[in-house]
């Protein structure tokens, strides 16, 4: 065929219309699925595989538009088109429509991704924010998996000393385990970051290689990349070499300081590093511990041998301090040897480095959990401060003591803080929660679990809180009784025991109340406050109570009061297990003794010192006068729970057997109606 004839036919035919129609109306679709698809978690792959479609598709189109028409009555073939009279041909205008209605289209979805691209950028992250997330191991030895964790873990930590950036803390993007594919974008939204940081190590004998990748969270494109082929004794300076990288690229001051602190080896021995990276993450995330004090015990081990392999490990004195102090704090082992090593380690941490923001923070944790000096804490924690800008354990503990000290605007945002630096740490989320709802600002507590569960924290315990303050704030237990059904071997830290057998004495079922407590093998479980471990015999004295079982229940009392008062020989003036002494001793009628005991808790612990635990205990002296029969002594103190923050609620006094005796007094009802849902 003569060239000039075939390109001719090509025109008569449409081929260039439809080619021209099919480019514009492909990018619109390509650029639509590029907007609309990560909304709904559709993975990247299949995007890329319709855009691949959509371009294996151009020649069949050219080929249809060669050998067919599409006429008024329907597709004829190009000879059967070409016979029919010119009135039911189709219109050479058509496609002149279809190309500006496909730009039209595609321009509206470009500038729309572009705007709202912008838009979620600004709103979910910082531009300079950035999460590490977890290293892939390619050496041939599995157990080289902690030492890929560990490179990644040095370059979060590094990278956290910059004041300039937001970094998302170990805990959170812990959860991105290697091996599955990561949707970037679903990842940066989730962690509200602008960039995500991945990459892989491999280590043989002494040699290492260590590849980083950064990638734009939002675009889901690749910024930098760089590989490291090094000796294993340079693997610090690599992790410094690429954290100094990563603030060149995102374009963050760096002071003279934290070049410094970055280049700074955190130990000279790696196997010393190795121990103190398994013990990490049972300080760090102590709420998402089965047995907390078997973890926290286990950490303490791993990191004692750490400090033997290298004596100058500071990192590894801090954490030992801090994990003494939860064993401490929480009556894990609140024994004196408890507070002497956590107090040995902090000293060490700050002999071998007093300018240490980590050993001050130290210090203030310790100070807090043991000596409950929160005037000196917070001297401590202004001294870390400047040190520790992305620390999510700093903000925490800053919050504690706000908390504690009824500056709850403070703590709040130290706990929101906390909460956007790691996402999906429990301590983060749960203090968060808890904040609101000692102010029983129940929905914004249940708002914080709902943000856990779009960052992709979709676990059992976070559906259990969440069911938790659905059920405090409207005494509506449906929630509640679904997630124990759904989950019914979940124990965390024994609390959920307690929260079935309420349920089971709910619904008159003591027998399934007293079953669920004996099944247990726990002996004690924490209640409303997830911070006392209260015997079992507490359990199984409320629950014989409640049926009517005064010869059980006095039986189960002292049981519980030996426990308590052999707890009371190691820690003689630990106030809330005086309270709680003090209610058992209403229980065993001991009226007066009772009543002295609950007053003495609550000089130990006044609110005005500590409004958290002072809440508690004052909570204490008021079940001690419902047990001894003292209703308008009760109801007075109850009225005056509900003017403070405290776990007193519409759910607890409504339906919780402990306030049973004041219900029907018309007094007490109008207080339960004032926290009512509204």
């Amino acid at each position: 065929m003569n060239p000039k004839n075939f390109f001719g036919e090509l025109k008569r035919r449409n081929v260039y219309k439809v080619a021209v129609a099919y480019i514009v109306a492909g990018w619109a679709l390509a650029q639509g699925i590029a907007q609309v698809f990560p909304v709904f978690d559709i993975p990247n792959w299949i995007v890329r595989l319709i855009v691949v479609l959509i371009i294996v598709g151009f020649p069949f189109a050219l080929i249809f538009a060669w050998a067919f028409e599409i006429t008024p009555e329907g597709v004829k073939s190009t000879k059967e088109a070409d016979a029919m009279p010119p009135s039911t041909r189709p219109s050479n205008r058509t496609w002149i429509y279809i190309v500006i209605v496909g730009a039209v289209v595609s321009l509206s979805l470009f500038f729309l991704g572009r705007y709202t691209a912008g838009n979620r950028t600004m709103s979910s992250g910082d531009k300079k924010s950035i999460a590490v997330l977890p290293f892939a191991s390619l050496s041939e030895n599995k157990s080289d998996a902690y030492f890929a964790d560990g490179v990644q873990d040095q370059i979060l930590t590094n990278l956290a000393k910059v004041s300039d950036l937001k970094v998302i803390s170990h805990t959170s993007v812990r959860q991105y385990k290697t091996g599955a594919e990561r949707n970037m974008r679903e990842i940066g939204r989730q962690l509200g970051v602008a960039y995500i940081m991945e990459g892989s190590v491999q280590r043989a004998r002494d040699r290492l290689r260590i590849n980083a990748e950064l990638i734009d969270a939002r675009t889901d494109t690749h910024v930098w990349a760089e590989t490291y082929d090094r000796t294993a004794a340079d693997l610090f300076a690599i992790q410094s070499e690429l954290a100094q990288s990563i603030v060149t690229q995102l374009k963050a001051k760096l002071s003279p300081q934290q070049k410094a602190e970055i280049e700074e080896r955190p130990t000279q021995d790696l196997d010393a590093f190795e121990l103190y990276l398994r013990a990490k993450p049972s300080i760090d995330s102590y709420l998402n511990s089965t047995d907390v004090r078997e973890a926290l015990l286990q950490a303490v081990k791993s990191l004692d041998e750490a400090i033997k392999r290298d004596p100058n490990f500071i990192s590894a004195y801090c954490y030992a301090a801090r994990a003494n102090d939860l064993l401490f704090f929480f009556d894990l082992d609140p024994t004196p040897e408890r507070i002497s090593l956590a107090e040995a380690a902090v000293n060490t941490a700050l002999r071998l480095r007093a300018d240490s923001a980590e050993a001050h923070f130290a210090r203030a944790d310790y100070l807090f959990r043991c000596l409950r000096d929160f005037d000196r804490a917070q001297e401590q924690l202004a001294i870390a401060r400047p040190g520790l800008p992305n620390s999510t354990p700093f903000f925490i503990l800053s919050g504690y003591i706000n908390r504690r000290r009824n500056h709850f605007a403070d703590a709040e945002r130290d706990f929101s803080t906390a909460f956007a630096l790691d996402p999906r740490n429990p301590n983060a989320y749960n203090l968060l929660a808890d904040t609101y709802v000692l102010q029983r600002r129940f929905s914004e507590a249940v708002h914080v679990y709902d943000n856990v569960l779009a960052a992709g924290e979709d676990v059992p315990i976070a559906r259990f809180r969440r069911a938790n303050c659905v059920l405090n704030g409207t005494a509506n237990t449906g929630p509640m009784r679904d997630i124990l059904t759904r989950y019914p071997e979940m124990e965390f830290a024994g609390s959920q025991t307690p929260v079935r057998s309420w349920m089971a004495m709910l619904d008159g079922n003591y027998a399934e109340a007293e079953r669920v407590l004996v099944a247990s093998p726990r002996e004690d479980f924490q209640d409303v406050d997830l911070s006392f471990y209260f015997p079992k015999s507490w359990y199984q004295a409320m629950v014989a109570r409640a049926k009517g079982d005064s010869a059980r229940a006095t039986a189960a009392l002292r049981e519980c009061r030996e426990i308590l008062a052999q707890r009371l020989i190691v820690k003689p003036e630990h106030a809330r297990t005086i309270a709680v002494l003090a209610q058992v001793d209403a229980g065993l009628g001991e009226k007066d003794l009772a009543i002295s005991e609950a007053q003495h808790a609550i000089d130990l612990m006044p609110i005005t010192k500590d409004i958290y635990d002072g809440a508690l205990v004052l909570e204490g002296l008021a079940q001690v006068y419902v047990w001894s029969g003292e209703r308008d002594r009760a109801i007075e103190l109850v009225q005056k729970l509900v003017t403070m923050p405290s776990y007193i609620n519409y759910a607890r006094l409504k339906l919780h057997p402990l306030w049973s005796p004041l219900r029907g007094d018309p007094r007490f009802e109008k207080i339960v109606n004032s926290l009512a849902p509204r």
